[in-house]
């Protein structure tokens, strides 16, 4: 939740997350900025997990959205980075 008085039209919002799994987190947050009328310049993620879809839900949108790292899978105690 974001009040008003701290979110306007003339404002332009980059969104940042720490980690983009299915995406869902930055929806709400995109949706939040069209409410207020803000332009919504991209989103970043500290971290991506690849295999759970959230980034092509997000380009699918419209949306501009740059991760610092990428991960491909976790399986069996590994990390495999794309």
């Amino acid at each position: 939740m974001v009040s008003k008085e701290y979110l306007s039209a003339s404002d332009n919002v980059l969104i940042i997350d720490d980690f983009l799994a299915n995406g869902n987190a930055c929806i709400g947050l995109a949706d939040i900025v069209k409410q207020a009328g803000a332009n919504l310049v991209g989103i970043s993620c500290c971290v991506e997990k690849t295999y759970q879809g959230g980034y092509q839900k997000l380009v699918d949108l419209g949306y501009d959205v740059y991760s610092l790292a990428r991960i491909k899978e976790m399986k069996n105690g590994k990390i495999t980075f794309v």
